[in-house]
């Protein structure tokens, strides 16, 4: 008689699902952490906002105009002082990032396609 391997495998197959799903949990990637999708940003613009969200302060916000000029400020009108630094460069600003959040319209759902080239990145939490 040959040995039933059908619960050895499904056994198996339900251990490797398992530690996928937990391997995908921890990789979950936010949109207000993809510094690379900002955009209009220079180098400069980017090491900026890399050090905007390394502050722990709350409330903070990071606004940013069509030329790439940007400005953040943390604290309790955080909002109110990035966007006033920033249109001090001459342009109307707009806010990208508020505290944990992306709030400028369409990308406020993870990064474009266009800035990852075209790949879709998961950016909810696991519920």
């Amino acid at each position: 008689m040959k040995p039933d391997w059908t619960h050895t495998l499904a056994a198996g197959a339900l251990v490797l699902l398992s530690s996928q799903i937990a391997l995908a949990q921890t990789a979950y990637l936010r949109p207000v952490d993809l510094i690379e999708a900002v955009p209009l940003l220079t180098d400069s613009g980017r090491a900026g906002y890399s050090r905007f969200l390394q502050v722990s302060l709350r409330p903070r916000a990071f606004a940013l105009n069509m030329n790439g000029d940007w400005a953040w400020n943390a604290g309790v009108e955080a909002v109110t002082d990035a966007l006033a630094a920033c249109e001090a460069h001459g342009l109307p600003c707009q806010l990208y990032a508020i505290d944990e959040e992306v709030v400028m319209p369409g990308f406020e759902l993870g990064a474009p396609l266009r800035a990852l080239g075209g790949s879709l990145v998961y950016v909810g939490s696991p519920e």
